[in-house]
């Protein structure tokens, strides 16, 4: 990973909305900030008692500089407690998870190295309410949930 804080800082401050578009992926809420072929933007909303359930990326590396709130995660197996002003990373292959059990809204910024299909993917679940049609339409964009009382996936169904 080669993106300073003075980077995120400026992403988060200076971009706007691409096409002003504004998604709400499974309750939570993504603003896509930047996009390029080597990294995409988002900017998080996370409420409180939402999660993004276990899945792993088949093609890209996801990180998450957290800029507001605490968010519980498990990575790899490993249960860990993210504050303001850490950059986590989520390596290819690596199964996590993500919730806010704070009692208030957390906020950040991911990214994606490489772009690869993630922005489409977003596109394509906004508003999707059916947890098995997100499920289906992310692994057709190189994510992979991990199904309930189901081993870890690192490809498609």
């Amino acid at each position: 990973m080669t993106v300073t804080v003075k980077e995120i800082d400026r992403i988060l401050s200076e971009t706007k909305p691409i096409g002003g578009m504004v998604w709400n992926v499974m309750g939570q809420i993504y603003i896509p900030k930047q996009l390029d072929e080597n990294r995409f933007w988002w900017e998080a909303i996370i409420p409180e008692e939402t999660f993004i359930p276990p899945h792993s990326h088949s093609t890209q590396d996801e990180f998450l500089y957290l800029t507001e709130g605490e968010l519980d995660m498990v990575l790899d197996g490993e249960e860990r407690h993210a504050v303001p002003g850490e950059i986590i990373t989520f390596p290819r292959y690596v199964t996590h998870s993500l919730f806010n059990n704070s009692g208030e809204t957390a906020k950040g910024v991911f990214w994606a190295e490489p772009t690869n299909k993630t922005f489409d993917l977003f596109k394509a679940i906004h508003n999707v309410p059916n947890p098995h049609e997100v499920v289906r339409i992310a692994d057709a964009h190189d994510i992979h949930f991990q199904l309930p009382g189901g081993e870890f996936r690192r490809g498609p169904l």
